[in-house]
């Protein structure tokens, strides 16, 4: 192999890092992700075949799909089902997305989506895995507006269907609630809107508490984290409120006090989401505060 051909196959594709998926924002609400431009076709794995033979134990010959174009199109549709937003098509949770500000929290989300895709290695989905063998505990990142909590779960729905082949689903929640209201309309029961959230392996909420905090949005909220809770299914959140009133976030009021001045609020997580889904999420989630600054004010070319 002469000089030239070493340094052409030692250049990573400048589009997908040698990945062979790039991911765009497009004119729809989601990002989508499909095979790079550099991907061969047919692929030079299998040919074209879609499959590989291997042996098993006894000298079998087994089919089993090939890992370079039959995974990476599996994992390409569940990267497409997981509905990241636009904003965060660029969210990947690299390690050039971490830093002295989000450190520990990159570390928890990275360690939870390692360990879950090694337990979900070594314990098959058709056989029940007792739930004291198996952390399957998820995050409840919080913290205020623009801190970064957003872009680091939809990095995580990128690993979780890129890398690891696990099911996610990335909701909104004001979005998932304006979802089940549109659905009424065209005769959708709302268990029919949530059964997809039920269904995937990972949820992740995003902007939990925001809203007008009703009883039936409750209702939504503790029927999701209810049922994934007895399927020992993890559940991901971000919320800008907090355990603590000095870090919460302040919001304010329509009415004023008595001199004139605006007057705020300032509700807790637990507060917010009331003692009954609070108390599950504390066994189902670790807690985590991310603090710092407010990066969408820093002029970065991301969207926190």
């Amino acid at each position: 192999m002469n000089t030239k051909t070493k340094k052409a196959q030692s250049q990573k594709c400048r589009y997908c890092d040698d990945t062979h998926i790039v991911i765009e924002a497009m004119s729809g609400a989601y990002a989508q992700a499909s095979f790079c431009q550099c991907f061969p076709s047919p692929c030079d794995e299998c040919h074209g075949a879609r499959f590989q033979l291997q042996q098993d134990a006894q000298g079998r010959d087994i089919a089993t799909p090939c890992p370079k174009c039959e995974v990476k199109k599996r994992n390409i549709k569940l990267y497409n089902n997981a509905r990241i937003p636009n904003n965060y098509a660029h969210s990947k949770l690299a390690h050039s997305d971490r830093d002295k500000e989000n450190q520990v929290a990159y570390q928890q989300l990275t360690t939870i989506i390692r360990n879950y895709a090694k337990n979900r290695k070594l314990s098959p989905a058709s056989e029940e895995t007792p739930r004291q063998n198996i952390d399957s505990k998820g995050l409840v990142l919080m913290g205020s507006p623009g801190t970064g909590k957003t872009y680091l779960m939809a990095g995580l729905a990128y690993q979780c269907t890129i890398t690891h082949g696990i099911s996610c689903m990335f909701q909104g929640f004001s979005e998932l609630l304006s979802d089940i209201k549109d659905g009424f309309s065209s005769q959708k029961s709302e268990i029919e809107i949530i059964t997809p959230h039920l269904a995937a392996e990972l949820l992740i909420i995003d902007d939990l508490g925001k809203g007008r905090n009703t009883e039936w949005e409750l209702s939504v909220l503790d029927t999701l984290i209810s049922k994934r809770y007895n399927s020992n299914k993890p559940i991901m959140v971000t919320s800008n409120y907090t355990e603590k009133e000095a870090t919460t976030i302040k919001e304010r009021l329509l009415t004023k006090d008595k001199t004139g001045e605006d007057k705020f609020i300032a509700d807790t997580l637990r507060r917010r989401v009331g003692e009954r889904i609070y108390s599950r999420l504390q066994e189902m989630c670790y807690f985590e505060t991310l603090t710092g600054r407010d990066r969408r004010l820093q002029g970065s070319e991301m969207d926190y």
